[in-house]
């Protein structure tokens, strides 16, 4: 048996999930136009096996890999970077297996329950989540708790949405999220009373869209409406509802990778696009003659700038809007290009700027190597070189795969 791009067995023509490389399996069918199927019972067990700790694993989907032992994932993982590129380090391994994320995003479910979704409707109503830790777990519950006692319904017979819940594990603070419909009000004062001991900030959010997505148009907030976090002693205010690395400290070795990849020599100027809240570009400042950030998010931009006040860092900027519209001679006026695309990857106005500018040298991270493929062969036809590709594991227990891949001009 093998693994389909999104880490699924593949018996025959079926996906199957939780079924691994090494396995024996009875399945079903499940969707003859998509070719899925179901895991009915294993014949015989694959060696890369192991006993999942989460008693909720082969319902919810947050971990499809939880049974792999955490080498084979490790090995799987840099197998698929190898199959894509030819000079690939060996991955780095996250420092913690569990409890390693500082953000979920929970469902409200039936009959008040409050966790991940088993597909697109059934929600399971979790107990304890092995990838936040325990304090957030606890955090979880109460919220869930308060539901319940004031009889608030889960969409669509009621307004409960979404419960994001986010942590800081280098500065000890909490926040949360509540998305809801516009049907009715949430008690949001109550729930930060009910909660304050515990977070730092409540904010409540609706979400007028059909679609399954944990994000909306904030309504107000009860205490902060951020998070606090540092990653190698660079601190970062991150709005509750941007985005920022879910594994903290396997984003600091991340950060570590950029700047060694970058090696001895002068990056010169820097340009930073996919910015967010400034985490490469703040974390190369001290490296570079001047940083700019380019970030559609006009907040986020702009709190890029804010962390660079916090942390005393003069020789950074930033604008907003989208790359592809603003990157115009801007590839031109700097020497080093870093950007950390979202899954589907660059747009080929940026790649084909990028290469007509002639940057020296290009760093890409990416959280989808198959699409940074594509984008690597693009610049390659423009002159660049591939000169060092580093994967490392974000996201134990799943199939995603961070990789960082250093190009040179040739």
């Amino acid at each position: 048996m093998e693994l389909d791009e999104k880490g699924r067995g593949v018996g025959g023509e079926l996906s199957i999930p939780f079924a691994y490389p090494g396995d024996v399996i009875e399945a079903e069918l499940v969707n003859k136009k998509k070719k899925t199927g179901r895991l009915l019972s294993i014949v015989q067990l694959s060696p890369l096996r192991q006993d999942a700790r989460c008693k909720h694993f082969g319902q919810c989907g947050g971990c499809l890999w939880q049974g792999l032992k955490y080498e084979s994932q490790l090995a799987l993982k840099e197998s698929r970077v190898r199959d894509l590129f030819d000079d690939v380090r060996r991955i780095i391994p996250s420092p913690d297996e569990y409890f390693y994320r500082n953000r979920m995003d929970y469902a409200f479910g039936p009959d008040f329950t409050l966790g991940l979704k088993n597909g697109k409707a059934t929600v399971i109503d979790l107990k304890k989540c092995w990838l936040m830790s325990d304090q957030s777990n606890l955090v979880t519950a109460r919220v869930k708790q308060f539901v319940l006692a004031r009889k608030l319904e889960s969409y669509q017979e009621g307004i409960m949405r979404h419960a994001v819940i986010r942590e800081g594990k280098n500065i000890n603070n909490t926040i949360i999220n509540i998305l809801t419909s516009d049907k009715g009000e949430f008690p949001l004062e109550a729930l930060f009373e009910e909660l304050k001991d515990a977070v730092s900030g409540v904010t409540w959010s609706i979400n007028l869209s059909p679609a399954d997505r944990s994000y909306g148009d904030i309504q107000k907030t009860s205490g902060n409406d951020y998070l606090l976090e540092s990653l190698n002693g660079i601190k970062f205010k991150v709005p509750v509802q941007s985005f920022f690395q879910t594994n903290t400290r396997q984003a600091e070795r991340l950060l570590k990778t950029v700047k060694e990849l970058l090696g001895d020599t002068d990056p010169g100027s820097i340009l930073d696009l996919y910015s967010g809240t400034g985490s490469f570009g703040l974390y190369l400042a001290d490296r570079a003659k001047k940083v700019l950030g380019v970030e559609e998010n006009a907040a986020a931009a702009e709190l890029s700038k804010s962390n660079a006040e916090l942390n005393g860092i003069g020789n950074y900027s930033a604008i907003a809007g989208r790359v592809e519209d603003v990157i115009g001679d801007l590839s031109r006026q700097y020497d080093t290009v870093i950007m950390d695309p979202p899954r589907p990857g660059v747009n080929k106005k940026i790649l084909k700027r990028l290469g007509e500018s002639r940057p020296k040298t290009i760093i890409y991270v990416s959280c989808n190597p198959f699409t940074q493929k594509h984008d690597i062969g693009v610049l390659e036809e423009y002159g660049y070189k591939l000169s060092a590709c580093q994967p490392l594991d974000m996201c134990p227990h799943t199939p995603h795969i961070e990789n960082v891949a250093k190009m040179d001009r040739s």
